[in-house]
């Protein structure tokens, strides 16, 4: 009797600390570089920030081999690891209120700050603008970009099935991005030399309380996987798997 093995799962993880990561956070164990750029900080919210990603990063349990990435934005903290094979890039930002027009007008491709000039109503406009600036930003640090470069080569139009993107890589790569909480965008990208080592699995936790969670899902692309250079396969939503899953780190 012949028998089928089961395919191998490759997964990923992203943590997200909140800003009570920061109470956790020790300055005396540093070492002599960090503690200068810890003593360096001279304002309460870039002091939050930086203890709330340090603290995650000392409590989520180490991984050899694994690529990471790492944000902070409002006091809270993201996490993304990888298999090694794996280049990952992980962005998260709290929505605040600025000149969003203008600025993509500045730094977005022309499409993309036209279809934002385009949104009548201000909270879809922030929602959007945000929802591409995470994108963008997870792919600057994934494919290793100035991140002016990615603010334009790497562009976002469209919404839920009829979504498209182009980003300046032929590798197979998957995206997702997620709300959070309602004020809150946290965007990971995953990119490979081949598509069955892009992750299929994305565990999502939250830390200090360790528990799995299941973020809503604003937007999940994939593209890639021999198209031309600069060119992406397109899709609104991908098969990739979301699971929260549940591990205990370690005290900071």
């Amino acid at each position: 009797m012949l028998t089928t093995r089961p395919a191998r799962v490759v997964a990923a993880e992203v943590w997200l600390a909140t800003p009570a990561a920061a109470l956790l956070f020790d300055p005396s164990r540093l070492g002599v570089e960090d503690r200068a750029g810890w003593d360096g900080l001279h304002t309460a919210r870039r002091r939050e920030d930086w203890a709330s990603s340090r603290a995650l990063l000392a409590a989520v349990p180490g991984a050899d081999g694994h690529a990471s990435s790492l944000s902070h934005s409002q006091g809270f903290a993201a996490l993304a690891r990888a298999p090694g094979q794996v280049a990952v890039g992980v962005d998260v930002e709290w929505l605040s209120t600025r000149d969003f027009v203008s600025m993509a007008r500045t730094a977005y491709a022309p499409a993309e700050a036209d279809e934002l000039a385009s949104l009548a109503d201000a909270a879809s406009l922030r929602e959007r603008f945000y929802e591409a600036w995470t994108l963008k930003e997870a792919f600057a640090k994934a494919l290793r970009l100035p991140l002016a470069d990615a603010l334009g080569q790497c562009r976002f139009t469209g919404a839920d099935d009829v979504a498209t993107a182009r980003v300046p890589t032929s590798r197979p790569w998957s995206a997702t991005v997620f709300a959070p909480r309602p004020q809150l965008r946290l965007a990971v990208v995953m990119v490979a030399d081949d598509s069955a080592a892009v992750p299929s699995v994305l565990h999502t936790l939250e830390w200090p309380s360790g528990h799995a969670v299941a973020w809503r899902v604003v937007r999940r692309l994939a593209g890639g996987g021999g198209g031309p250079s600069g060119a992406a396969r397109i899709g609104g939503w991908d098969p990739l798997r979301h699971r929260g899953h549940a591990c205990a780190p370690s005290a900071t």
